[in-house]
C-alpha cells in the first residue's frame, strides 16, 4: 500500500482535492482499470470493506490484475452517486483506533470505477453484467434487499419482486438483475458469473441461491435448471465495524491528507473476509491480500456469531443494567473485562471449533470492543435483544448443555437485561426503554424468562436454562451486579457441569 499519510504540498489555508492527491500519489493507474466486478449496494459498509480490500489488492498486484475494477449499482438511495461522482468515485478511508500503535491512518480508495443508478440505467447494468470481462457480481444490500419472508424464502408477494416477475427484462431488484443477466449469458453461450453475497446473513450464499432459483423457476424453469447446474453462490463471512456517518468524519481527510472529501469513511483497523472457494471462473487471488479462502466456512460462522455478535450483546446487556452508556466504557471496567474474557472461555468450550482458531479471534474482539475512537452506545447494541437471544445466544446454551459446560456466566448477561426490561431502569435507577417487540417486553414484564420470550417447548435443557436464569436474576437482585460479576469471576465455574 502506498503511504498517503504525507499530505500533498498545498498552501496551509487551502485544501486540495482527492483527485489531485490521487494524481500525485496513486498506487495504480485507474485509467487502465477494467470492470471485473459489478456490485449492488455501494453504501458505507461496502466502501469500508470490499472496495477497500479490492483497492489494496490492486495496489499490491499492479498491472497484471487491473481487470478487477468495480462498477457499483445503486437501486435505492442515489446519495452515494451524488456525493462521489464529482470526485470521480474516489474517497478517503481512515482507520482509527485508540488501541492501535498508529491511532490514525488515512488513504484514498480508488477501486470503484463508477456507480450508476440501476433503475435509470437498467439496460446499461444488465449489459455490463453480461459482458465477458465481468466474473463477479457482489452484494451488500442488507437483509431487506433480498426480499425474504420470515422463513428466509423469497417473498413473491413483495411489490418489487412482483413487478420484476411481470417485467423480467427491466428488473428493479438485485434478484431480478442477477437472473436476467444470467439468462443473457446463457443465451450467448457465456459462462455464468459467480454471485457473492457480502451481507451479514448466516450462510448468505445459500440464502441468495435459494432466492434466485425460486425467482427463476417462476420465470422459466429451464433457466432455473441452468442456474442450478452451472452458477455458484459462495458463502462468505464479512467483519468490520463501519459506524454510521458522523460530522467528525470530515475532519480526518482535512487534517491527515489536507484534502476535502464529500463522503469519507472512518472505520476500525480490523477486517475479515472469509470466502468459500467455489467459483465458476476467474477470481482475484484474494488470499495474497489477507482474504481467507476456505472449503468449509462453518468454523468462521461460529466464531463471528459467538465471539463477536453474541459477546457484543452480552456486554451491552450487562452495561444497560449497570447504567453504562458506551461499550468501550463497559469493557474497560476491570470486572467487566475479566468477566468477558472468562465468558469467552466458556463459549469456546461450548463451541465445536478447534480452540486454537478461537484464541486469536477472542483477543481481537476484546481490543475492538475497547476502541473508544469509534464509540458505540450500549442502548443501540442492546436493541432487539430478544431476537439476538434466539439467533446467537440460545444455540450457545444448547451446546453448553450438551457438552456439560457451565451456563452460569453465559446466562448472567441475559438475566441482567431481563431485570432492566422488567424494571424499566438500570440498577441505579436510570430509565431504560427496551427497543424490542412489544410482545417480548410484555412477556418479560409479566415474569417470563428465556424459554417464555422465545416461545420454546418445555424439555430438560430449557428447564435447566430457565432455572439458571432465575438464579442469576436472584443473585443480581441480592448482591448487585458488580458483586455478582466478581463472584462469577472468582467462582471457578468453567469446569462445572450444566446441571450443577
Amino acid at each position: 500500500m502506498v503511504n498517503l499519510l504525507k499530505p500533498p504540498s498545498v498552501s496551509s489555508h487551502r485544501l486540495g482535492t482527492i483527485t489531485g492527491l490521487w494524481g500525485e500519489q496513486s498506487p495504480y493507474d485507474r485509467r487502465a482499470l477494467n470492470t471485473g466486478i459489478v456490485h449492488f449496494g455501494p453504501g458505507r459498509f461496502f466502501r469500508g470493506h470490499l472496495a477497500y480490500i479490492i483497492h489494496n489488492y490492486l495496489a499490491q498486484k499492479g498491472s497484471p490484475e487491473q481487470r478487477w475494477g468495480i462498477c457499483g449499482v445503486s437501486l435505492k438511495s442515489q446519495r452515494t452517486i451524488t456525493m462521489l461522482k464529482p470526485q470521480r468515485f474516489l474517497y478517503t478511508l481512515t482507520k482509527h483506533s485508540s488501541c492501535a500503535k498508529n491511532r490514525e491512518e488515512a488513504e484514498v480508495i480508488g477501486s470503484i470505477r463508477e456507480i450508476v443508478n440501476g433503475r435509470e440505467k437498467c439496460e446499461y447494468v444488465l449489459e455490463k453484467m453480461a459482458s465477458s470481462s465481468v466474473h463477479l457480481v457482489t452484494l451488500t444490500i442488507t437483509q431487506g434487499g433480498y426480499h425474504l419472508d420470515k422463513s428466509f424464502n423469497l417473498d413473491t408477494a413483495n411489490e418489487d419482486i412482483a413487478h420484476d416477475l411481470q417485467n423480467p427484462s427491466t428488473p428493479t431488484t438485485a434478484i431480478g438483475f442477477i437472473v436476467e443477466a444470467l439468462r443473457r449469458r446463457r443465451d450467448r453461450n457465456m459462462a455464468p458469473f459467480t454471485t457473492l453475497s457480502c451481507d451479514n446473513l448466516p450462510r448468505n450464499g445459500e440464502i441468495l441461491r435459494k432466492a434466485v432459483l425460486a425467482y427463476a423457476e417462476l420465470i422459466e424453469p429451464t433457466l432455473a435448471k441452468y442456474i442450478r447446474d452451472n452458477a455458484t453462490f459462495p458463502n462468505t463471512v464479512v467483519d468490520r465495524i463501519v459506524p454510521q456517518e458522523q460530522e467528525s468524519d470530515y475532519n480526518y481527510p482535512n487534517r491527515l491528507l489536507q484534502v476535502r472529501d464529500r463522503a469519507p469513511i472512518v472505520t476500525e483497523p480490523f477486517w475479515q473476509f472469509v470466502v468459500e472457494d467455489n467459483f465458476t471462473g476467474d477470481r482475484p487471488k484474494w488470499e495474497d491480500a489477507g482474504v481467507i479462502m476456505t472449503n468449509d466456512i462453518t468454523p468462521f460462522l461460529y466464531m463471528k456469531s459467538r465471539f463477536l455478535n453474541a459477546v457484543h450483546s452480552f456486554v451491552a446487556c450487562l452495561a444497560v443494567r449497570a447504567g453504562i452508556q458506551y461499550m468501550h466504557e463497559a469493557i474497560r471496567q476491570p470486572e467487566f473485562h475479566l468477566f468477558t474474557r472468562l465468558l469467552m472461555d466458556d463459549i469456546a468450550a461450548a463451541t465445536p471449533v478447534p480452540r486454537h482458531m478461537c484464541e486469536q479471534y477472542m483477543a481481537q474482539v476484546l481490543l475492538r470492543l475497547s476502541n473508544e475512537a469509534l464509540p458505540d452506545t450500549t442502548e443501540r447494541i442492546s436493541s432487539e435483544t430478544c431476537r439476538k437471544v434466539g439467533k446467537y445466544i440460545f444455540p450457545i446454551l444448547q451446546d453448553a448443555y450438551s457438552r456439560k459446560v457451565s451456563m452460569k456466566r453465559i446466562i448472567l448477561p441475559v438475566a441482567a437485561w431481563l431485570l432492566a426490561v422488567r424494571e424499566g431502569a438500570s440498577e441505579s435507577g436510570q430509565p431504560y426503554h427496551a427497543k424490542d417487540t412489544q410482545s417480548a417486553v410484555t412477556a418479560i414484564q409479566q415474569g417470563a424468562v428465556i424459554s417464555g420470550i422465545l416461545g420454546l417447548e418445555n424439555c430438560e435443557h430449557t428447564k435447566v436454562v430457565d432455572d439458571e436464569c432465575y438464579q442469576a436474576m436472584l443473585d443480581i437482585q441480592t448482591y448487585g451486579l458488580l458483586a455478582t460479576l466478581k463472584n462469577y469471576n472468582e467462582g471457578g465455574l468453567l469446569n462445572e457441569t450444566a446441571s450443577a
